[in-house]
């Protein structure tokens, strides 16, 4: 069939009928347009620094600590007889505060400073001479851990974590008492002090509050290590020795010396090996 033009006036009714609901509408007419694409967001950046506090509680386990107080005496000399009851409370409670970063996906290191708080525990010992003490002890520590972190997802509540680490501690043993021979009563004061290495190990789970608060209970283990106690014992000072039969004493340097002499001993100066464990409760902000 041949071409054939349309008409003038037919095209330019055309034209009008499309251009018509620009006119009335204009912004708003419903011309089709090309769907928009989505805009391209760049993620947040994770949370990395974290502070926290947490409180806990836990029991101190027996040790050789515990056994060498039980060789206290009161008496110098090896042959006199001598007896020792300790009192043993080893409860403890603790408080801390924790700084942290995040370094790679589900690993965090940081630090975590506190003090643990003894539960008071003391001895009597009776010796032949005869002679009564009755000693109770007061006992806290300050220590600085460097510690890593390992967590993960449970699910979309809970969360959870382990830690392991290592650092300094200082120990602070207050003693206080008296001591008589039935004629005589006698104050015993004692102020010493020891420091050593801390190991710790720890798991927890954790719940959000909100996008920056989070609530974990966790349990822990740790392991404290000082090598010796010294300080003032009666206005002297002194550290407690342990000889080599066993019989404990706080001795100035100079008695230490003679008693070796006396005695045909070796001493040495008393140590703190002892483990606790126990379960804390904090709660954490990330920045």
């Amino acid at each position: 069939m041949p071409y054939t033009r349309l008409p003038k006036r037919f095209r330019t009714l055309f034209s009008g009928l499309l251009l018509f609901p620009t006119l009335i509408f204009a912004e708003d007419a419903s011309i089709p347009k090309f769907k928009e694409l989505p805009q391209e967001r760049v993620s947040p950046a994770e949370d990395k620094w974290e502070f926290g506090a947490r409180f806990g509680a836990g029991i101190r386990g027996m040790d050789r600590f515990d056994h060498n107080l039980g060789g206290f005496t009161s008496s110098l000399d090896p042959t006199v007889f001598t007896v020792t009851k300790v009192r043993n409370e080893r409860t403890m409670t603790q408080g801390e505060i924790l700084i942290r970063n995040r370094f790679s996906g589900n690993f965090k290191v940081g630090v975590i400073g506190g003090f643990h708080y003894f539960q008071n525990f003391g001895l009597t010992n009776i010796t032949g001479d005869p002679f009564y003490t009755k000693l109770h002890f007061g006992m806290e520590s300050l220590y600085l851990l460097a510690m890593v972190w390992q967590d993960g997802r449970i699910n979309r509540y809970l969360n959870w974590e382990a830690g392991f680490g290592g650092g300094y501690t200082k120990a602070l043993w207050v003693s206080g008492g008296y001591a008589t021979n039935g004629k005589d009563y006698y104050i015993q004061n004692g102020n010493l002090s020891g420091s050593g290495i801390e190991f710790r190990l720890e798991g927890s789970v954790s719940t959000p509050v909100t996008n920056h608060v989070t609530l974990s209970a966790g349990v822990f283990l740790s392991w404290i290590n000082i090598a010796s106690f010294d300080g003032s014992f009666n206005g002297s000072t002194s550290s407690v020795y342990i000889r080599q039969d066993g019989r404990v004493s706080p001795l100035t340097e100079s008695a230490n010396q003679q008693n070796i002499l006396l005695s045909q001993q070796y001493s040495r100066k008393l140590d703190m090996q002892s483990a606790y464990g126990g379960i804390f409760f904090g709660v954490n902000y990330r920045l």
